[in-house]
């Protein structure tokens, strides 16, 4: 294994030539090439080296004007990281950016180095401008997963990547439940070997510094984008006020009917009224008027993004990513049907659908069956939160087709509502992995928290997770960073949780009323299964408790869904408050972050802190306990 040293020596060696050749000191010799020099013996796994380098640059990705973005190595969407299970990863960063910012590999469990999660203020500082960093961390699980940026909203920003971790040949794959023919079998194998992710995300014209600037100056809950797009290519629609009011849902027109004159802004939104903002002074003269009621249509130049497919290859596999700001995002494709066969990086029992969700920060893999009509089909994002119509469009074309199909048949509207009642919607929590896995029948620990705005005297885009405390956005600045500190010296309180090592924990997380929404929320360090859930407040101090009080099959410890990003409830009926119930071992020490994956909520407070295996803290190499965001570590 890696000694201390080796970690030490490599991220000297590497933090020592910072920034273009020019401003190098003299004899500097290359990052990369320095840590190929050191030569390690013995049964070493793979290494996979993977460099970035981050600028900020002009993009016009919608058709309605140019605006800032983040590019990784002069692209808009970073390169792909490709691995293999268990190869040992060098990732390294090169900020040439004029702000701070970090990494972190959502999904990947480091369980060895969480030093290398990429949190700023908890597992490291901030990549300061001219600075570069190396993570350093083992591909343990295979699948699909992806980096972004942890600091501040930059993910809205555009600074994220996949990372595809192919799986070892002999791990069981549920293709065969798909198909019995041996064929197909055979097919949908080498159709995963040349899997392509594909990220689906909302777009605002404008930055994400912009975009909370507004929320402040205007005192509301922001939420109102421009665009959706498809591997970084999108446009931006203008529907007429029929349109709109047609895919509108009938409780929203019904309320804007009678408090705003009735029907949704220009761009499809509900405008920033009193009633959906809640009791706070706004400040309506502070919004810009593109920030709602101005749609002025567009298109990227690139057109709509093309995804090509073989057709003598009989299936084609497709991972879509959503690493948007605010939107769960409603997937379909003309004329075929989606098998999903893995979830977040894990395999599934295949579920045959319509029309796929993909939430903030979760990845579908699916299974397509190339038997169409050579012809471009369409695909079909749309906003699956009722504050926005508004969609997106990609096509499938089979064989360099340039035609549209003769006889299209869509799944679902501009709106991503269903066309027919037949058809069948999937969720990630409808799923159960394969092959399966169980978690513990009782949990060691229980922690009940409570997702809220904080309301008065906090401002209208104020969130909470604890139910009374939000995590402040400046915890990124925090040095050392806490995973650094003596665990001994950390307080328990609400916003830092501590557990043992090997304990079964369950979060229950209630959303409050009135219009409990669903928040897509993501726990750093490792999956959960999500056993439970339900209408109302949850009294009962743990799910033992509430068993006996609750409708048989309420809870599930069979096949739950084993997630890394999971939806809690929506509002049902009457019911104000929703519950969900997750379940986890804390298998892996370390300071991770449990938190909202919508960025406007995350920066708002909706985080915690959760220190897994307190009683078996890390011990943090030397080089990375002394890097400092931008000089070299000093080494003894």
């Amino acid at each position: 294994m890696w000694s201390v040293r080796l970690y030490s020596l490599a991220l000297s060696l590497l933090l020592q030539c910072i920034g273009p050749a020019a401003g190098r000191p003299s004899g500097c010799v290359d990052e990369v090439e320095a840590i190929q020099e050191i030569e390690i013996k013995g049964t070493q796994p793979p290494v996979v080296r993977f460099e970035i380098s981050l600028t900020t640059q002009s993009i016009d990705a919608a058709g309605i004007g140019s605006r800032e973005a983040i590019f990784i190595n002069d692209a808009f969407i970073g390169p792909t990281l490709y691995a293999n299970l268990g190869d040992r990863i060098e990732f390294v960063v090169h900020n040439y950016m004029q702000q701070d910012t970090s990494i972190h590999f959502h999904g990947i469990d480091q369980r060895s180095t969480p030093w290398s999660d990429g949190v700023p203020g908890l597992t490291q500082s901030q990549i300061r401008p001219g600075a570069s960093f190396l993570y350093n961390w083992t591909a343990h699980e295979a699948g699909t997963y992806f980096y972004h940026s942890h600091a501040k909203s930059q993910m809205m920003d555009g600074l994220y990547g996949a990372v595809v971790i192919a799986p070892n040949d002999e791990a069981p794959r549920p293709f065969h439940l798909i198909s019995s023919g041996e064929a197909d079998q055979a097919a949908m194998l080498a159709a995963e070997k040349l899997m392509r992710p594909v990220f689906v995300s909302d777009w605002s014209q404008y930055t994400s510094a912009e975009y909370h600037g507004i929320q402040h100056a205007a005192n509301i809950d922001f939420s109102c984008m421009d665009s959706l797009l498809i591997n970084g290519v999108g446009s931006q629609y203008c529907l007429s006020e029929e349109e709109l009011d047609d895919m509108t849902n009938p409780i929203v027109l019904q309320l804007l009917k009678e408090l705003a004159g009735g029907h949704m802004t220009p761009k499809g939104c509900i405008p920033p009224l009193q009633m959906f903002n809640g009791d706070f002074e706004l400040h309506l003269e502070n919004v810009p008027e593109l920030a709602y009621n101005k749609c002025k249509g567009g298109q990227s130049s690139k057109g709509n993004y093309t995804i090509d497919v073989d057709s003598s290859m009989g299936w084609t596999a497709l991972t879509f990513v959503n690493p948007g700001g605010l939107y769960p995002l409603q997937l379909s494709i003309d004329s075929h049907e989606l098998y999903v066969y893995a979830v977040d990086g894990q395999y599934v029992h295949p579920i045959v659908a319509d029309r796929v969700l993909v939430n903030t920060g979760s990845r579908i893999s699916v299974m397509i069956k190339l038997d169409q009509e050579k012809a471009r089909h369409v695909v079909r994002v749309a906003n699956d939160y009722l504050n926005q119509i508004l969609g997106g469009f990609a096509e499938l074309a089979y064989d360099g087709a340039t035609n549209a199909p003769k006889h299209p048949h869509p799944k679902t509207n501009y709106g991503g509502k269903l066309i027919s009642s037949e058809m069948v919607s999937f969720v990630p929590e409808d799923s159960s992995p394969y092959p399966a896995l169980r978690p513990a029948q009782s949990a060691d620990s229980t922690f009940k928290l409570r997702l809220k705005k904080l309301g008065q005297p906090y401002r209208a885009y104020e969130w909470t997770q604890t139910g009374s405390l939000g995590y402040n956005i400046s915890h990124e600045h925090d040095n050392p960073p806490l995973l650094l500190q003596n665990v001994e010296d950390i307080p328990t309180t609400e916003l830092t949780l501590k557990t043992q090592i090997g304990d079964w924990v369950d979060l229950v997380l209630v959303t409050a009323g009135p219009f409990a929404q669903a928040h897509p929320m993501h726990k750093h360090g490792n999956k959960v299964f999500l056993i439970g859930s339900g209408s109302g407040n949850f009294p009962w101090e743990s799910v033992e408790e509430a068993i006996p009080h609750l409708p048989e099959g309420t809870f599930n410890f069979k096949n739950p869904p084993y997630l890394d990003t999971f939806n809690t409830v929506e509002m049902e009926g009457q019911a104000n408050d929703t519950w969900t119930a997750v379940r986890y071992k804390a298998e892996y020490a370390g300071a991770w972050l449990f938190h909202c994956h919508v960025q406007t909520h995350l920066s708002g407070g909706m985080g915690m802190v959760v220190l897994d295996g307190v009683d078996a803290w890390p011990e943090v190499p030397l080089a990375y306990q002394e890097w400092n965001g931008f000089e070299p570590p000093a080494l003894s």
